[in-house]
């Protein structure tokens, strides 16, 4: 991952090695570095790949910055006009917006972005990222430095201490297949949150939120308006993503689902053919090509396809372990990486993704099932403690089909968001026979669910289902499926842009009654509406899937990613991580083959992805702080 790394300490004596190293753990083969600054007490680096990624000085205030923005045409007038800010330097322009508005300046910035900004009359860096978290910022506070970078391991390479695990981070790995920001996986580094900035000043660091999702419902107005209002802002939305592209080099994912089919809809209005991708497999419940197809012969698009085996998955496993340099398990990211490539194969540079949908308008399935189970709240209090739940209480335990009503009360009885999250795997296991005792005296079960029981009472919303929607907003897509996205796009050398997440569109979703994106049982019900006589019925009403990838199956069914498993699951360096008993280890190899090898073949996948992340990185790192 190319980006952006700095830091701040009073003696700089040997800033240039210390920045030679934070490079070299931020930068994947093919980039260059684009800038170096160094001035007491500051240091800044620019590690580029694309364009976008730059550095400016202008009237005392440097500006590092990793921003692919989409309104430069809205901003550059402005700032020329108040400031004479160079035209064609995107950190030019930033800084020239920083003394106008100084902090506030990242109001104004709509797309991807991470950005430091030192002002030298001040002695203040200030750190940004975007609003959902397309780009990343990793910092640590160590004595009197204060260290940042684009890429945890960038961080890594300036510290002076060994790197050690954090493991509370490592529960949310194995619960979320991702590390939940603020944590990261190594003790004393956070991740900067997304809509978040960072000041830092006189030796102490201040974080504030400037931009959050808020879900301020409007009634009064019927759904016409609604559905018509919405299409109208997803299609603004995906024409200002692509109104700096050329339609030759500019791509779609297509999955075949809803929010892919709409963005290829929408770009079809301005491209003609608009390039489509997608990705195919020989296992039947994971492939809906078909779906694909059917919006590519819709909108007549230039469609390109890729069946995937077991030989990709070995090929791209090394890389995908290699790139992410905190653990990362999202198991679709091995498709998501081939139809980027397949991209850049055939001459793309910029793939629109269609994330977001789902988590601004209800299209979960998993929203309709809580549903069902908040529907126990209706039942008066009084007949549920004097009647139901003494007669359920008769009925045998299990996982019978008369054991039904006992288990839908105990679950119906769990408050959000731990009823949303109870299906689980490590929520659903003693942990005692699953960890070893030290860890779990260090990451008590308790504090499991904090980070995201964290996101569902802060969030500005009545309605239970946008609180939970909030929470996916937070942790399912800015820790998890745009990291997946942008990062396998970039290891395929392409950019990734997501108009479903333009900040209007996203803000317009949060005045939508929760009441339409779920409407009855049926998922994202506006949204349908929105696209009806857009999309085709077979697309717009089909079963969710996405991009899932057999892994479990070829796991036992493919002998060298069979002898992967094994050798990883059997290694004296696995058992003794001090992580799990040696006996869950062989429980879970053994439920793997037994029992249902797509579910417990993707807790294989977090338990050997999470070795392989030590063997690649924490150990080099260690290596590494040794030697110095």
């Amino acid at each position: 991952m190319s980006g952006i790394c700095g830091f701040v300490q009073p003696d700089i004596e040997g800033a240039g090695a210390r920045l030679d190293a934070m490079l070299k753990g931020l930068m994947l083969s093919g980039e260059s570095v684009a800038a170096r600054f160094t001035s007491a007490p500051l240091a800044l680096a620019v590690a580029r790949r694309w364009d976008f990624q730059q550095f400016a000085s202008l009237d005392g205030v440097h500006v590092a910055a990793d921003a692919d923005l989409y309104n430069l045409a809205e901003l550059k007038p402005w700032a020329a006009h108040t400031n004479g800010a160079p035209q064609n330097s995107i950190a030019a322009l930033i800084a020239a917006l920083y003394l106008s508005d100084g902090s506030g300046f990242v109001d104004r910035l709509q797309g991807a972005f991470s950005i430091a900004v030192w002002d030298e009359h001040q002695r203040e860096l200030t750190l940004a990222v975007d609003r959902f978290g397309f780009k990343t910022l990793f910092w640590s506070c160590q004595g009197d430095r204060f260290v940042f970078a684009s890429r945890i391991g960038g961080v890594a390479a300036a510290v002076d201490s060994p790197a050690e695990v954090d493991p509370a981070a490592v529960t949310q790995y194995l619960l979320f297949s991702a590390v939940s920001a603020p944590l990261s996986i190594l003790r004393g580094v956070q991740r900067l949150e997304p809509g978040f900035c960072l000041t830092f000043t006189s030796g102490e660091p201040a974080v504030r939120r400037y931009w959050n999702l808020d879900y301020i419902e409007e009634s009064g107005k019927d759904e016409d308006f609604w559905a018509q209002n919405l299409r109208e802002k997803m299609r603004t939305a995906v024409h200002g993503h692509i109104a700096d592209c050329s339609a030759c080099a500019t791509g779609a994912y297509l999955s075949g689902g809803t929010d892919s089919s709409s963005v290829t809809a929408f770009m079809s209005d301005l491209f003609k053919p608009v390039n489509t991708f997608s990705i195919s497999f020989p296992v039947a419940r994971y492939d809906e090509i078909g779906f694909a197809r059917t919006t590519a012969e819709t909108f007549s698009t230039n469609h390109h396809e890729r069946c995937l085996s077991p030989a990709d998955a070995r090929a791209a496993i090394p890389k995908i372990i290699s790139y992410y340099d905190e653990p990362f398990a999202n198991s679709s990211a091995i498709a998501s990486y081939y139809c980027a490539l397949l991209a850049r194969e055939n001459g793309i540079d910029t793939l629109l993704a269609g994330d977001g949908g789902d988590e601004l308008f209800g299209g979960n399935a998993r929203y309709a099932d809580d549903k069902r189970f908040a529907l126990y709240d209706t039942v008066p209090s009084w007949l549920r403690r004097s009647l139901v739940e003494p007669l359920a209480k008769l009925l045998p335990s299990g996982e019978t089909k008369l054991s039904l009503p006992r288990r839908y009360i105990r679950r119906a009885s769990i408050p959000n968001p731990r009823r949303i999250l109870s299906y689980n795997f490590f929520l659903n296991i003693d942990t005692q026979e699953l960890f070893e005792p030290d860890f779990l005296s260090q990451a008590p079960e308790s504090e499991w669910l904090a980070i995201a029981e964290r996101h569902f009472k802060i969030a500005k919303a009545s309605h239970e289902l946008n609180r939970i929607l909030y929470m996916d907003v937070k942790m399912t897509l800015a820790d998890n499926d745009l990291r997946k996205v942008s990062g396998t796009a970039e290891l395929a050398g392409v950019r990734v842009r997501y108009p479903l997440l333009d900040t209007r569109l996203a803000e317009f979703s949060g005045r939508i009654p929760a009441t339409l994106k779920l409407k009855g049982m049926e998922k994202r019900y506006i949204f349908k509406r929105a696209m009806r006589g857009i999309l085709p019925d077979k697309v717009l009403f089909k079963k969710k899937h996405g991009f899932g990838v057999p892994l479990g199956q070829w796991f036992l069914h493919d002998p060298q990613l069979k002898s992967l498993v094994g050798d990883v699951l059997g290694d004296s360096r696995t058992r003794q991580r001090g992580y799990f008993r040696p006996q869950f280890l062989d429980r879970l190899k053994q439920l793997h083959e037994r029992e249902d090898a797509g579910f417990y073949g993707e807790i294989v996948w977090y338990v050997v992805a999470l070795e392989l992340w030590h063997r690649a990185h924490l150990e080099s790192w260690r290596e590494v702080s040794v030697a110095g």
